[in-house]
């Protein structure tokens, strides 16, 4: 089982993006069954704590193969738990993740490009058939974080 391998150091990061996009096209799964259904799935509760964990599980990976700076790594996850335990807000959370989130894909475009190629034609697949959904999660942390009000009224 190949996947069970992804630990082993910088040649798995493609599979490591592999997984990522795995997670994340489950979760979007997960989402339309439950939207076409009516009703909730048992994940409802921890779709987010999957999701921040799908991506600092990969920020773990990077610093264990030695793709990322252990001070770095260790100084990022530090800074953003002591920032949450202070101020547990989502949209600060979703904001502390992205650097987890994207440092992967980052990487993957000189290390893994087959990957990374495979994450930028995935992306392009889910905006095409959700952009609503991505541009409804964008709002939510906008809305959370007290920056729409702002956008708001600067429209105005």
């Amino acid at each position: 089982m190949r996947l069970l391998q992804v630990g082993e150091g910088p040649e798995a990061l493609g599979q490591v993006v592999r997984l990522l996009l795995l997670g994340w096209s489950l979760d979007i799964l997960d989402g339309i069954l439950a939207r076409a259904s009516g009703r909730s799935s048992p994940l409802a509760a921890w779709d987010y704590p999957l999701d921040a964990g799908l991506a600092w599980a990969g920020w773990a990976y990077l610093a264990g193969a030695g793709l990322l700076a252990p001070g770095v790594a260790w100084g990022w996850a530090v800074l953003a738990l002591v920032l949450l335990l202070r101020r547990p807000k989502k949209s600060l959370s979703m904001a502390l993740q992205v650097p987890p989130t994207f440092a992967p894909f980052f990487l993957a475009q000189s290390l893994a490009l087959e990957a990374f190629r495979e994450a930028l034609v995935w992306v392009l697949m889910v905006l095409l058939l959700d952009g609503r959904r991505f541009i409804g999660v964008v709002r939510e942390f906008l809305e959370d974080a007290g920056l729409f009000a702002l956008f708001a009224r600067r429209r105005a």
